[in-house]
C-alpha cells in the first residue's frame, strides 16, 4: 500500500474536530467532579448574587437593613447578573457550575471560531488554549473578567465578519456584544477598542497600497463603527470621569518579576504553582521552538527565493503591542485595578498562539507539537483535579453548616489559613440562604451591585474586616459580640496564620457563645450566641 500524505492529512483534518470536542469535555472533569468548585472571589460572587435574588423576590426582606443596591451601573457586573438569573431557577452549586462552564467551554470555542473566521487551518496549536482555561486568574474567581474574555474573542470574530458590510441588524448585534464586554470588564473593553483600532489601521494601509483609499468612504466606515461602541464608550467615560477618585499610587512590578511571569507563563498556572511549573514552562518551550522554526524558514526563503514568509501581520503587530503594554502598564492602582500584568500576559499568549497558528509549518513539527501539547493538557487536567479536591470538599461542608444557622442571622467567619484559595470560602454559607456574612468584601467596594447599608447598621462596620486571622479581627469580635449571632472558625490547613490570636478564641467566646457544631477533624467549628439577638439596634 502506497503512503498518500495528502489523503492522510485530509483524513486527520476530518477527525480533528471530534477530538477537540472530546478533550473539551475531558477538560471539564475538575469542575464536574465536585458539588462546589471554590475560587478566591467566586464564593463572594455567588453569595452576593443570592442576596440580590432575595432582595428582588422579597421587598420586605430583613436584608434591606444590611444591604442596598448600588445606584451606579459599573462595568463589573455580568457575573452577578448571570449568577442571579440562574439562582432564580437552580440551587447555588448549579448556578456556580454553569458560570464556570460558560468560561471553560466558551474560551476554547471562541478561539476555534476565530480560527475559522481568520481561515486558519493549522489546528495543532489551538490545543495550547486549554492550559489557560484553568488559569491563575480563573482560580482567583475573576468571573467578570473571564466572561468578558469569551465575549471579547466572539466580538472580534463578529467585527471581522461584519465590518466591511455593515447594516442595521449587524450594527445591533455588534452593539449588544460590545456593550456586554464593557458591562463585564472595563479593561477587556479597552483591549477590544485597541484591536478595532488596529484592524482599521491595517485596512487603511491596504486600501492605500491598492490605491483604493477614499476619504469619504473612510469616514463613513468609521462613523458606522462608532455606533456599536457608543454605549460601551459612554459607560467607560462615565466610570473614568465620575467614579470616586482613587489617590492610591500606581504599583509597577519589578522588571525581573515581569520577565519571570512571561518565562513561567504565569496565566496558565492555577494553584500549587511549584508542581505545575514544569508544564507551563513547556508551553514556553513549544512556542519558542515554533518561533525559531519560522525564523529559520524566513531566513532561508529570503536567501533562496527572496520571499517574506510571515503572514497575517495584523496579529503579529497586535501581539507585539500587547507585549509592550505588559512592560509599561502598572500592575495595580487602588482597589479597582489589580493583576493587570497577569491579564496582559494572558492576552499576549492568546494573541501569540493565534498568530503562530496562522503561519505555515512543516507536518513533522505539527505532529511533535500536537503530541507534546496534549501530554501537557492531560497532565494539567489531572493536576487541577487533585489540587482542588480538598477545597471542594470543604466548600460543600461549609455550605451544609448553613443548615444550622437561622435565616437573617449575622455570622462572623474566621479562616485560620494562609492558603489563598480559601480567602472568601466562608461566603458559601449564604449561597442558598439569606445570611449576613460579615466578611463580605464586595459590599465595601464601589464597583459591585450591593453595598452595606451604612445608615441603618453603622455599628456593624469597621475600616477593615477580612476573614483571615489577625488580632485586629479578633478585636472586632470582642467589641461587637452583642451584634454577632454566630462565629464560624475554619482551620482547613496545617499551616496557620496567627497562633497567638487563635489561642484566645475559647476564652473570648465561651462566656457568650456555645459550640453547636464541630467537624470530625475539627476543621470547622460553629459557635452560637447563648442569648439570641432579636433585632439590630438601629439608629432612631
Amino acid at each position: 500500500m502506497k503512503f498518500k500524505p495528502v489523503e492522510n492529512i485530509a483524513r486527520l483534518n476530518k477527525i480533528e474536530p471530534y477530538y477537540f470536542y472530546f478533550f473539551l469535555l475531558i477538560n471539564l472533569i475538575p469542575v464536574l467532579s465536585f458539588k462546589f468548585f471554590p475560587t478566591v472571589d467566586g464564593p463572594a460572587h455567588l453569595y452576593n448574587s443570592n442576596l440580590i435574588v432575595e432582595l428582588l423576590k422579597n421587598s420586605d426582606s430583613l436584608l434591606n437593613d444590611f444591604f442596598v443596591f448600588n445606584g451606579n451601573i459599573n462595568p463589573n457586573w455580568s457575573g452577578h447578573f448571570l449568577l442571579s438569573l440562574f439562582l432564580f431557577i437552580f440551587p447555588g452549586f448549579i448556578a456556580e457550575k454553569i458560570v464556570l462552564l460558560i468560561y471553560l467551554t466558551g474560551l476554547p470555542l471562541s478561539i476555534r471560531y476565530l480560527f475559522k473566521t481568520l481561515s486558519i487551518d493549522n489546528k495543532y496549536l489551538i490545543y495550547l488554549i486549554f492550559p489557560f482555561t484553568y488559569s491563575f486568574l480563573f482560580y482567583f474567581g475573576f468571573y467578570n473578567f473571564n466572561i468578558a474574555l469569551v465575549l471579547f474573542i466572539f466580538g472580534i470574530c463578529l467585527w471581522l465578519k461584519y465590518v466591511n458590510n455593515l447594516n442595521l441588524l449587524k450594527i445591533i448585534v455588534l452593539t449588544i456584544i460590545s456593550s456586554l464586554i464593557c458591562l463585564s470588564h472595563l479593561f477587556v473593553f479597552a483591549m477590544f477598542l485597541m484591536i478595532i483600532f488596529m484592524i482599521n489601521i491595517q485596512d487603511l494601509i491596504i486600501a492605500k497600497g491598492k490605491n483604493e483609499f477614499s476619504l469619504k468612504h473612510f469616514f463613513k466606515r468609521i462613523l458606522l463603527q462608532f455606533i456599536p461602541l457608543l454605549f460601551g464608550g459612554f459607560l467607560m467615560a462615565k466610570y473614568l470621569l465620575f467614579s470616586q477618585p482613587d489617590n492610591s499610587p500606581a504599583v509597577y512590578l519589578p522588571l525581573k518579576d515581569i520577565i519571570n511571569s512571561l518565562i513561567d507563563v504565569m496565566p496558565a498556572k492555577g494553584i500549587n504553582y511549584g508542581k505545575v511549573a514544569i508544564f507551563t514552562n513547556w508551553i514556553l518551550y513549544i512556542l519558542t521552538a515554533v518561533i525559531l522554526y519560522l525564523l529559520c524558514v524566513k531566513i532561508y526563503r529570503i536567501r533562496s527565493e527572496n520571499k517574506f514568509i510571515f503572514t497575517n501581520k495584523l496579529w503579529l503587530w497586535i501581539t507585539l503591542a500587547t507585549l509592550v503594554l505588559v512592560f509599561i502598564f502598572p500592575d495595580s492602582k487602588g482597589a479597582a485595578i489589580g493583576f493587570m500584568t497577569s491579564r496582559l500576559v494572558l492576552f499576549f499568549f492568546i494573541f501569540l498562539i493565534i498568530w503562530l497558528s496562522s503561519q505555515k509549518t512543516a507536518l513533522w513539527l505539527k505532529i511533535i507539537v500536537f503530541l507534546l501539547v496534549n501530554y501537557i493538557n492531560y497532565a494539567l487536567v489531572l493536576h487541577n483535579f487533585r489540587s482542588v479536591s480538598k477545597g471542594c470538599e470543604l466548600a460543600e461542608e461549609i455550605h451544609d453548616v448553613a443548615n444550622k444557622i437561622e435565616p437573617y442571622s449575622t455570622v462572623f467567619p474566621v479562616v485560620n489559613s494562609d492558603v489563598f484559595i480559601y480567602g472568601h470560602i466562608s461566603n458559601y454559607l449564604g449561597s442558598d440562604k439569606p445570611i449576613i456574612v460579615l466578611e463580605n468584601y464586595e459590599a465595601s467596594l464601589e464597583h459591585f451591585p450591593l453595598k452595606w447599608n451604612y445608615q441603618k447598621t453603622p455599628q456593624l462596620f469597621t475600616d477593615s474586616l477580612s476573614n483571615t486571622v489577625n488580632c485586629k479581627e479578633f478585636e472586632y469580635l470582642k467589641n461587637k459580640k452583642e451584634l454577632i449571632d454566630y462565629v464560624l472558625i475554619l482551620t482547613p490547613e496545617h499551616q496557620k496564620l496567627n497562633e497567638t490570636c487563635v489561642a484566645g478564641i475559647d476564652s473570648l467566646l465561651i462566656p457568650d457563645y456555645e459550640l453547636i457544631y464541630t467537624a470530625s477533624d475539627k476543621v470547622i467549628k460553629l459557635f452560637k450566641k447563648k442569648i439570641p439577638i432579636t433585632s439590630i439596634k438601629l439608629p432612631k
